[in-house]
């Protein structure tokens, strides 16, 4: 049994029960709420350009705004004119103080899940707390109160187990070029010390004050030796704690933009072989996997998640059809086929930026409180 992944093998007994969660995607990307209806579904555009410039996904407004002749750029003009994102966190902070996690928590109850994941910091590096590491590059870019800690100790006090996610990777805060490939998705990001010690003090900070029951990793962390002792330090405060297997680091070799196109063949070839074979290599860094959007597992016996949102996006997006959202009765089977292969489905709900649900995502929670799971 690894020295690190201590749940690997065997999991805790409440995440072998956990087969239905709730992600929470909610923050500056929730004033605006706009990305364009994919026309042919997520991931279906010829090119990795073509889909960073349709972005179905709302929580990606600041990149995908990069775009001129792009539809949430288009949008972003015609609405906000030349207004630089962050000033979307002014209206955020004052909508924000609505916001009722007694009320969200009750929702989730009633739906039967069993955990929640919300998200703390997205790839626009704004934090959803008030958190004590301060952003060297944009000093007060968080909430002015500890939402995280209010929703937490609402979701367990009616039983929920309370997990985070965190943007480690990517923040755009600290460099942002705009993102239209993978090499520019994966190798693009800030990794200097400043970067690295930023992201080492905040993952610890989230750990100390919240004791969370999972971390949930995005797209990758920074190159970081240390990062094994991250491992240890929370399977020691959270010894039935789970993390994610979104860790992988990028070396600082393959930075170099005369390397980019190589990189981009190469990860053409990876995503060709993974359609063919639906198996994706293993991590080094990981208690159970993720397939996001995805239903097809290959990879027994390893645990895992299925994570999507309730239509094609997990931040809240205005432009969302009703024919894009799932079913109840969808959701039902998605979490049936899964349950016996180790598997869970972990399913978003995208507030508006006063804290209120959507009315189509109520309607999901609701049919899905009407009956067990």
């Amino acid at each position: 049994m690894s020295a690190v992944n201590i749940h690997r093998h065997q999991a805790p007994a409440w995440f072998e029960a956990a087969d239905f969660g709730i992600f929470i995607h909610w923050g500056l990307y929730s004033v605006p709420a706009f990305a364009p209806a994919p026309v042919t579904g997520p991931g279906k555009h010829p090119t990795l350009y073509e889909q960073f410039k349709h972005q179905p996904y709302a929580e990606w407004y600041g990149n995908s705004m990069l775009f001129p002749t792009g539809p949430t750029g288009q949008y972003h003009r015609a609405h906000y004119g030349n207004a630089p994102y962050s000033d979307f966190a002014a209206t955020f902070r004052e909508k924000a103080r609505n916001v009722d996690v007694e009320a969200w928590a009750d929702a989730f109850a009633a739906a039967h899940a069993k955990y929640v994941v919300v998200v703390t910091k997205h790839h626009d590096g704004f934090v959803m707390y008030d958190t004590q590491v301060e952003n060297p590059r944009r000093p007060g870019y968080h909430l002015d109160f500890d939402f995280v800690g209010q929703l937490a100790k609402a979701v367990r006090a009616r039983g929920m187990r309370f997990g985070v996610y965190y943007s480690s990777l990517l923040d755009w805060t600290f460099k942002h070029d705009r993102i239209q490939s993978a090499a520019t998705l994966l190798l693009g990001s800030d990794h200097s010390k400043q970067y690295r010690d930023y992201v080492w003090a905040q993952w610890h900070e989230l750990i100390d004050r919240y004791h969370p029951d999972i971390l949930w990793s995005d797209i990758g962390y920074p190159e970081d030796a240390r990062l094994p002792q991250l491992f240890r330090d929370y399977y020691a405060a959270v010894p039935e704690g789970m993390v994610d297997d979104r860790w992988s680091d990028y070396p600082s070799w393959m930075r170099h933009k005369a390397l980019y196109p190589l990189f981009n063949a190469g990860g053409a070839y990876v995503n060709w072989r993974q359609e063919k074979t639906n198996k994706t290599a293993a991590p080094q860094y990981y208690d159970y996997r993720t397939l996001e959007y995805h239903t097809v597992w290959t990879g027994a016996p390893d645990y895992y998640e299925i994570t999507r949102g309730m239509d094609y996006s997990f931040g809240y997006n205005r432009a969302a059809r009703p024919s894009d959202f799932i079913t109840a009765k969808q959701v039902r089977e998605m979490i049936a086929a899964a349950r016996p292969q180790r598997g869970r489905l972990l399913l978003n709900v995208g507030p508006k930026a006063d804290g209120t649900l959507p009315a189509p995502q109520t309607k999901v929670l609701r049919d899905l409180a009407s009956k067990a799971l």
